[in-house]
């Protein structure tokens, strides 16, 4: 932590916004909204950071795009749903917080901004079937289609995610097939959606309110004042000049979390993962921050978790690029550990579903499902659908285990033959019957989300047509979700409760204010931007 005394400006600003992602750009568009001179760091050569990369998704309750559709929704209701997902693990007030401002917020976006959304009419919560859930409609929103060029030059600089194509969330495969026609015209025309479209309409928000951003400038170090405040930030270029720059107001760490931080990981989560489902840069630098000054932290032990599945031909930024995978909900095909058990519903939520991997066996003293685990299938499925980069009716590649039995591709995979034999045995009697005794698949939402939700029909299927493939799940992640406690206003807060004058944080870069829940699409993006703007607005009014 550095001291103020005898600092050189290289420029002094209102608010410094660390980051570039969904919850940055909002807080930027927050503080500059309220008169703040805002000045924004991004330490890499990209702007946008995880949220340029993912579908873009914000989960508000109460949003107007809802109305318009006809669906009506409940502050009460909203408020349960959170409290019964969040199992005692997060603030009501924080909770009421998000709930109250966060439609409020879209409003503002929508009214005053080129932040624009639709309310996907066939995407429905992830929690639809339980009793405290949405029945109609959804709280996730859609980013509208935005054309690249209005940022000019910047456009260019928006990170892309290389296996999304240039459509809305429904376009996108949800529900129907994909207009590839839509898809040449959009790339053609620099039309861009999902997360893309969400950075780059808030971008030129920012643009429009005179907002600065640096990139390939990297905050190292807050400059503390004497009375512990929160006055600056070193930071460095990619050529190595360190700079000092002054912020009169604020200083807001939205500069994500820290999945990429092998030390940090293996300090905070519950397990260690070699396979985050993020771009590169998410080390830890707004957390390392906020602990020297002196920040509280909750939510330590959590992440936005993911079953991650692999092409390892398939690399991004000199990294094998980890993937959503596909499949696992589907029929034909079981989750299974080293055993050849089976050990959760494959079908849950990619949040939920990880879960299991952190159950321990007090007898054997292991955490026997701690991986990789190994999704089986069979030819069934691999004939019907995207699984990872293999497409229907193409040969697997290469880098999939395969064999002509199940005895066979357990001994190639390192599984117990015996217990995957037995496993597939029972797993077809389950089908035979149209009941899973042991895991419940087939009576869930997200199973089959766009298709009416999980049903026998849907999900239940006999694993009996070869060959018979193996692929592994690891345990993967959308993100960290623990970090500096903040309060309702985005302040940093210490192990008192009290503000750290000066300091803020939003999205991964601080504790989800909403505990350790993905309520559905857009559980991580909604809270972002909300306590994003809230941070900003209130820094550019201190």
């Amino acid at each position: 932590m550095s001291s103020s005394m005898s600092t050189h400006w290289d420029k002094e600003v209102d608010v410094i916004v660390l980051g570039t992602g969904g919850a940055a750009l909002t807080a930027a568009v927050g503080a500059s909204e309220n008169g703040a001179k805002v000045l924004v760091l991004e330490k890499t050569h990209q702007i946008g950071g995880t949220t340029a990369f993912s579908g873009g998704v914000p989960w508000i309750p109460l949003n107007h795009y809802m109305k318009e559709q006809g669906f009506e929704d409940n502050r009460e209701e909203a408020i349960n749903f959170i409290k019964r997902l969040a199992l005692n693990r997060a603030d009501d007030h924080m909770i009421e917080t998000f709930v109250d401002k966060g439609h409020e917020i879209i409003k503002f976006l929508h009214d005053h901004t080129p932040v624009k959304f639709v309310s996907p009419k066939s995407y429905p919560e992830y929690y639809a079937r339980m009793d405290e859930a949405l029945k109609q409609g959804t709280r996730s929103l859609d980013p509208a289609p935005f054309d690249l060029n209005e940022i000019g030059e910047w456009g260019s600089l928006v990170r892309q995610n290389p296996l999304f194509p240039p459509l809305t969330l429904e376009e996108g495969g949800a529900v129907g097939g994909i207009d590839f026609q839509l898809v040449a015209e959009r790339m053609q025309n620099n039309i861009v959606t999902m997360g893309r479209s969400l950075i780059a309409s808030l971008f030129k928000a920012c643009l429009d309110r005179g907002v600065e951003t640096l990139i390939e400038t990297a905050g190292k170090e807050l400059i503390m004042g004497e009375n512990g405040q929160a006055i600056g930030v070193v930071a460095e270029t990619k050529d190595g000049e360190v700079l000092r720059f002054a912020a009169r107001k604020g200083i807001i760490l939205a500069s994500g979390g820290f999945e990429w931080n092998k030390q940090l990981v293996k300090a905070f989560l519950k397990a260690e993962f070699t396979h985050p489902v993020t771009p590169p840069g998410n080390e830890g630098d707004a957390l390392m921050m906020a602990m020297k000054a002196g920040a509280a932290l909750e939510n330590m032990s959590e992440a936005w978790w993911y079953p991650a599945m692999v092409d390892p031909t398939f690399e991004y930024e000199d990294n094998v690029m980890a993937q959503l995978g596909g499949g696992r909900q589907g029929p034909n095909s079981i989750v299974v550990n080293k055993y050849g058990r089976r050990f959760v519903h494959e079908g849950t939520t990619y949040n939920d579903m990880p879960r299991a991997f952190f159950n321990f066996d007090p007898v054997k003293v292991e955490f026997p499902n701690q991986g990789p685990n190994w999704m089986i299938f069979d030819q069934q499925l691999k004939d019907s659908q995207l699984i990872i980069t293999m497409a229907p009716g193409e040969p697997a590649p290469e880098w999939v285990d395969q064999a002509d039995s199940i005895r066979e591709l357990a001994e190639k995979i390192g599984v117990d033959p015996d217990g995957l034999e037995d496993e597939v045995r029972k797993w077809n009697e389950y089908c035979e019957n149209g009941v899973d005794s042991d895991f419940h698949r087939g009576t869930i939402q997200f199973e089959a989300l766009t298709n009416g939700g999980g049903s026998p029909a849907n999900n239940l299927g006999k694993i009996e047509k070869g060959p018979f493939y193996a692929l592994p799940i690891y345990l993967g992640a959308l993100g960290t979700n623990g970090g500096p406690k903040i309060n309702e206003n985005g302040q940093v807060v210490n192990f008192k409760g009290e503000p750290i004058k000066g300091l803020y944080a939003a999205g991964n870069a601080s504790g989800n204010p909403l505990g350790p829940i993905y309520p559905s699409a857009g559980g991580t993006i909604g809270p972002a931007m909300v306590f994003g703007f809230l941070a900003g607005q209130h820094a550019a009014n201190s």
